[in-house]
């Protein structure tokens, strides 16, 4: 059902207690699975963050192949969060209708389900902010009201950034219990991406233990090696993710169940099961 809202007169506000949004989200994810059992995945709350300062290196689709992995996994709703103001990808690839946008979610939080749309099984999507003015308009600490009432519905927000980190994307980037930061396989991707974990860690104090970093598009048959990105970076990659020449985004377009069978998808799913998303302390890792 389409909603019509008037825009007339509305301003997007910072609410007062937006500083201390209460949150029920897990506080740390352990590396290798071994969580802790007041934490456990399954009765928490949890965000996951792509970024990236680079175009075309596979965000969105692995924020998308996040929320699917994690739809297997848990039986609690998953949304995809777009904040990609270029505009962003999903308004096309889901058919998400005009007026069905996180601009108007922002405006009026308590009723952002009207804004939402489903896309497969238990994952929703929320499109971005069309038009990159008014997301840099938007107040600080404005989605953090948004959030809150999301996560009283959701056990997972999976978030899609944009290029360029803005005070938006730096609200939900704090609030974050992972960003994976994503680098094409290539040495001026991966500087590039260094120098902006750099900033988040010393600029704006995100913990360095947050930021996992991804190296997509990985083609075994290049020459370059990974001793060669020790001689630029000093933080560790977390994981490759090898070039898959049958997949594409025309998959989320047409045909949404064959992502599961990609190997794409299959190296996602045992890099978070690796760090341990999607694990609980009663369910022993499956190889997929």
């Amino acid at each position: 059902m389409k909603t019509s809202v008037n825009l007339k007169d509305q301003n997007i506000i910072t609410d007062k207690n937006s500083d201390s949004v209460k949150l029920n989200y897990i506080n740390d994810i352990n590396i290798g699975g071994q969580q802790n059992n007041s934490n456990n995945f399954y009765n928490k709350n949890i965000i996951i963050s792509v970024i990236s300062n680079k175009g075309g290196v596979g965000k969105t689709s692995i924020a998308i192949a996040f929320a699917m992995f994690l739809s297997q996994k848990i039986k609690k709703r998953i949304l995809l969060l777009e904040l990609d103001s270029s505009p962003g990808d999903f308004g096309v690839i889901f058919d998400i209708e005009r007026e069905k946008s996180l601009e108007l979610a922002l405006r009026f939080p308590e009723n952002y389900d009207k804004f939402v749309k489903n896309i497969y099984g238990n994952v929703d999507a929320l499109k971005g902010i069309s038009n990159p003015l008014i997301a840099e308009n938007i107040r600080k600490g404005t989605i953090n009201r948004l959030i809150d009432y999301i996560l009283k519905d959701y056990g997972c927000i999976v978030v899609d950034t944009q290029t360029v980190i803005n005070g938006l994307v730096l609200d939900v980037l704090k609030l974050s219990n992972k960003i994976f930061a994503i680098s094409e396989y290539s040495l001026e991707s991966i500087a590039r991406i260094s120098s902006l974990m750099d900033v988040l860690v010393k600029k704006f104090s995100i913990p360095e233990s947050k930021i996992k970093l991804i190296v997509n598009k990985k083609n075994f048959l290049s020459f370059f090696k990974v001793w060669d990105i020790s001689k630029i970076i000093n933080i560790p990659i977390d994981a490759f993710i090898t070039f898959d020449y049958k997949f594409n985004k025309s998959k989320f377009l047409f045909d949404r169940a064959s992502i599961f069978n990609t190997k794409f998808f299959k190296e996602i799913s045992r890099m978070l099961l690796k760090i341990g998303i999607g694990v609980s302390n009663n369910v022993e890792r499956q190889n997929l």
